[in-house]
């Protein structure tokens, strides 16, 4: 007879990447299991960053049955293009490639998030608008409490829940605050017309990085959009510009958007010719979303027997080496190899041996996202220093697991 494990289902907190690509795993492999978000629906946030996609895909390729995975290519960014690009890294100031980020040989794929969260969803029963309030753990089950008054058990609950984990809490309730990155950043979405955005094209089709080699404010522009997907009807390339600096400089993020605008703009004043012109389009009323950067890796032994971290609950890091993604279907995969075979079985496990696979899969993913928390952050400061950003840098060397 199968053990309650095997039979009781798995809960999942988040529908966000991780949650849902484990979900996908799950159906696929006729595990019982239930999966929340607090949202209202797959729709209730549609914006947000690209993801991409490099030593993650044969994890992706892995949890995904095969007629899903086949159709990654509907979340490109930029289906137009054949060419993989190279990330390039810039002086600002002259315009001067000096660098290009390398990546692995799987190649690399740059998505639509809210796309691909769309494809991951397909077949799934989400249940949302469930914003988590408590976890109550014991040795037989798990418990999550919602504001909505419902409750749900199942035999193990995989929080996927974000950086901001509110499960994160139990599981470590003496370390679980994210650890603040001294960078203020500012993001701005853009709407250009093709002929507005041909310098950027000619740079990169998915996304290129660079610091002034003086005033050390750093770039990131990156395509969330182009003319060419289904359901993009403007004609135009929707874009992410991200501009940020040192909180050592002193400059302060203004409270008000017109004036983070006309800060961008100020700070820009000096850069070549071809980017300054992709900063003066931005218009005057475009929202800029200030984003404080933080990070957080377990320092302390997991609390909860039946509760687990995955995605950027497990391990948030900086955007700056962009392996977010990466980590959550691997985290993922890491789940599926070491559960799999046990929670798969027709023979009774004991509970000893979920929990050493457990244990084996906490191992893999502190492992793995330690080093990518890390690197992330010493990308984010290398960015803001110019001197820093040699070859060895991890702002610019080898994206790999």
């Amino acid at each position: 007879m199968p053990s309650e494990q095997q039979t009781s289902p798995i809960l999942i907190v988040g529908a966000g990447i991780s949650g849902l690509a484990l979900a996908q795993y799950l159906h696929k492999s006729k595990v019982p299991f239930r999966i929340f978000d607090r949202d209202t629906s797959i729709v209730s946030r549609t914006g947000g960053w690209g993801l991409t996609f490099h030593w993650g895909l044969p994890a992706l390729q892995e949890l995904l049955p095969e007629h899903l995975y086949a159709r990654l290519g509907e979340c490109n960014v930029n289906p137009a293009v054949t060419d993989a690009g190279s990330y390039q890294f810039l002086d600002l100031k002259t315009g001067d490639a000096l660098h290009a980020a390398t990546f692995p040989k799987t190649g690399r794929l740059r998505v639509i998030r809210s796309k691909l969260r769309t494809l991951l969803s397909t077949d799934i029963n989400v249940e949302w608008s469930k914003r988590l309030t408590g976890v109550v753990n014991n040795t037989e089950s798990v418990t999550v409490k919602f504001e909505d008054g419902t409750t749900a058990t199942g035999w193990l609950l995989v929080a996927c829940d974000g950086s901001n984990s509110l499960v994160r809490k139990y599981v470590h309730p003496s370390a679980f605050e994210n650890v603040p990155v001294p960078v203020h950043l500012l993001g701005v979405t853009v709407s250009y017309t093709p002929e507005q955005v041909a310098a950027a094209l000619a740079i990169d089709p998915y996304f290129f990085q660079g610091t002034h080699s003086e005033s050390n404010f750093y770039l990131f522009f990156s395509f969330l959009n182009s003319p060419y997907n289904t359901g993009n009807n403007t004609g135009n390339y929707i874009c992410q510009v991200i501009i940020s600096w040192a909180e050592t400089r002193g400059i302060v993020v203004p409270e008000s958007n017109a004036e983070r605008i006309s800060l961008i703009k100020q700070v820009t004043g000096d850069w070549t010719e071809n980017l300054r012109g992709l900063i003066e389009t931005i218009p005057d009323d475009a929202e800029a979303t200030a984003i404080r950067l933080a990070d957080w890796f377990p320092t302390t032994k997991r609390e909860q027997d039946r509760v687990v971290l995955m995605g950027d609950a497990a391990h948030t890091m900086t955007m700056f080496r962009g392996e977010g993604g990466n980590n959550a279907v691997t985290d993922a995969s890491d789940f599926a190899k070491h559960l799999g075979p046990l929670i798969t079985s027709s023979e009774k496990i004991p509970w000893s041996a979920f929990s050493q696979a457990l244990t084996a899969y906490d191992q893999d993913v502190f492992t793995r996202g330690q080093v990518c928390v890390v690197n992330a952050r010493r990308a984010c400061l290398d960015a803001h220093d110019f001197a820093s950003v040699t070859a060895d840098s991890p702002l610019v060397s080898r994206r790999s697991k």
